[in-house]
Formats: C-alpha cells, structure tokens, sequence
C-alpha cells in the first residue's frame, strides 16, 4: 500500500518532510497551511502535492488508510489541536519538537493515540541512528568504563536564538505562551533524546535547575522576551543498570560568553565522549574511549560513518514509517517519548520552585 504524507504547515520545516517523504516508496504529498505565499512556496518545490488552505479539508478530503501519517510542521502552540484533530481522522500523527507545551497537552496526545488505535511519535530522534551513539551505549553495558557515575552535556552558543538570530521571521519562538519553552524546548530536546538513548535511564531527580535571559544589542524592540536563552540543571539519574548518575547539563543559545561544546560520561574504569552532530571531518564520527593503561589515561579512538544534515532532517519520517511497518526504529516509545518530556518539564519546575522534582519512566 502506498504512503500518503499529510503536512499541516507549509513553511521550511515542512519542506523538510516533504523531501524526506519522497523516499518513501510511492508517497503521495499533501499539505495544508492558511499563508497563501507558503502555499504558493510549497507549490513551488513540490509541484505533484495536493496543497489545501485548511487542514481540516485536507484531511476530510479521503477516509483514513493504515498509511496515513499526519505531520504536525507549525508552530507547537498548534500542536494540540491539530494532533487531536489528525488522530480523529483515523491516522497516525509525527510531531515537529517540542511535541506538546505542557504535560497536559502531551497526556491528551497519548490518550487519543490510544483511542484511536495510531501511534504518536516526536521529531526529537533526528540525532538519532548515529552509530557512535550506539557503540558507546554498548561500551557502557559491557562494562568498558566499570560503573559511570558522572555525565556532562554542555552546549553554549552565545548568539544563535531563534527569533533573533535564527529566522528571525518567526517572532513565536520568543514568546512561551506559543513556543512552550526557549533552549530547553528547542535544542534541549535533541540533547536528551541524545544523551538518554546512550545511558538510558529509568528515573531522574533534578536537583537544581536555572533559567536566565540576557539581554543582548539586538533584541527585538518592544518584544517582551518571555523564553529562557540560557538554562541548566544538576540532576542524578538512576540507569537500568542502578547505576547512579550525577549528570551536569547546560543549553544556551543566547549569553554573555565564550562557545563551548562538552560530552563525557565517567566511569569507575574509564571515560567517554563521542560526536554527535554534523559536519563530522571525512564523514566519520569519532568515538574516544579513555582507559588506564599502567597509570596512564590513554585514549582509544574510533571512527564511525557520520551523516549529513539531509539525514538529520529525513530521520523521523523514515523512522516513522519503519515503526508503523514493524522495522526496527528509532522513534521513542511512548513510555520514552513522555519520560523525556517530564524531564525537561522537570527542569521548568525546578527552576520555579526551587524545589527537586523526580520523575520516572512508566512501564
């Protein structure tokens, strides 16, 4: 049976999956977007798509098939009730991150996946399929590093926040009400997905969390910033191991501050760090595995195929549709997908109230 690809958006990112659905072995294109220039745009570059004005007509345009997949590409204040709305119709639904603004809307989500019968996945897993992620996630199980006991993960890039920097066009971003969130919501949700598809943990506590955001020369005049540009947490995690994890994290895309890029996970026998973002030199992403030879910390290297950032951007339809058929697939299952979700939400409260929060991953 052949795929049929419903985009709800028509901007940039949905032309992502547009080119990522025309991988897909005999895919049909639709989309749907209220901008008459994006819909002009999307005509454009995708000259076989059926393009719509209303997402609704578009998707009461034909009955529901098995291969159906609804592709939620706007803003994620819509996500909710375009979501609602996709599962009604009788079809699967793969959201652009952050998959929902709260764990209210990511709850209502899962309870209409279920009702209906289709499976609700989330584009946090475009890192994802990365073969140093997997080799250190096997490093890490059979013992390579003895027990782990600490992990960093600090990404700083002082100028380069959505809405100002990056398309500055798109004014949402900075806005909470619509973005649902700033660094956390935007690159937190790759760090994560990232960093716990290698040590998969079953519980977190976040200790301590910070939220700030400086105020740079180029800030949008009489724009109310409510979103964070720079943000951190201490939090333990428990692993499937029991191992217990201090892990240090920090994301920030608009600070006062030199660039920083950090990735280790330490363990009582040795150490960890791995590429996992493009460009990779010679298309190989390096893995260093650091271990004690005699006294002395001595460095073991691999190189691993990288990808460019076509893949990146084509991962989670592909991954979608390899799920949906039974394939082995990256997408998070629903119990992983709500876990992460928690987490950075975790981080939110924490940083409001001052207080931990726990959260677990629900069998």
């Amino acid at each position: 049976m052949s795929w049929r690809i419903y985009l709800v958006g028509a901007g940039a990112i949905a032309h992502q999956h547009a080119i990522a659905a025309g991988k897909l072995e005999d895919a049909e294109l639709f989309a749907a977007d209220p901008s008459p220039a994006a819909r002009d745009a999307f005509r454009a570059a995708f000259p076989h798509a059926t393009v719509f004005e209303d997402a609704e007509v578009m998707l009461a345009s034909s009955p529901a098939q098995d291969h159906d997949v609804v592709v939620l590409a706007v803003p994620p204040w819509l996500h909710h009730t375009a979501g609602l709305s996709a599962f009604r119709s009788g079809r699967h639904v793969l959201s652009e991150k952050p998959v929902a603004r709260s764990q209210a809307e990511l709850d209502d989500l899962l309870d209409a996946a279920k009702a209906a019968g289709r499976r609700l996945g989330d584009c946090s897993v475009r890192f994802l399929g990365n073969e140093a992620l997997a080799r250190g996630r096997d490093i890490i199980s059979s013992g390579g590093i003895g027990s782990p006991y600490h992990a960093r993960l600090v990404n700083r890039r002082p100028r380069s926040r959505p809405g100002v920097e990056y398309q500055p066009q798109s004014g949402w971003f900075l806005d909470k009400e619509k973005s649902g969130g700033g660094a956390i919501f935007d690159w937190g949700v790759y760090d994560l997905a990232m960093f716990f598809d290698v040590l998969r943990p079953v519980s977190a506590r976040i200790h301590q969390a910070w939220l700030a955001t400086p105020k740079t020369g180029i800030d949008p005049e009489g724009v109310d910033i409510s979103i964070e540009t720079h943000a951190g947490a201490a939090m333990t995690l428990e692993l499937e191991t029991g191992a217990i994890v201090t892990f240090d994290y920090e994301r920030g895309n608009g600070f006062h501050g030199e660039p920083q890029s950090l990735l280790n996970v330490d363990g009582t026998d040795g150490g960890l760090t791995w590429q996992w973002t493009p460009p990779f030199e010679d298309d190989r992403s390096t893995l260093t595995h650091y271990v004690d030879v005699e006294g002395k910390v001595v460095p073991r290297v691999e190189k691993l195929p990288g990808f460019g950032w076509d893949s990146v951007h084509a991962r989670p339809l592909l991954a979608f549709a390899d799920l949906i058929e039974g394939r082995d697939s990256v997408i998070l299952p629903e119990a992983r997908l709500a876990f992460n979700f928690a987490v950075m939400s975790a981080i939110y409260e924490c940083a409001s109230s001052g207080l931990p929060v726990s959260v677990t991953v629900n069998a």
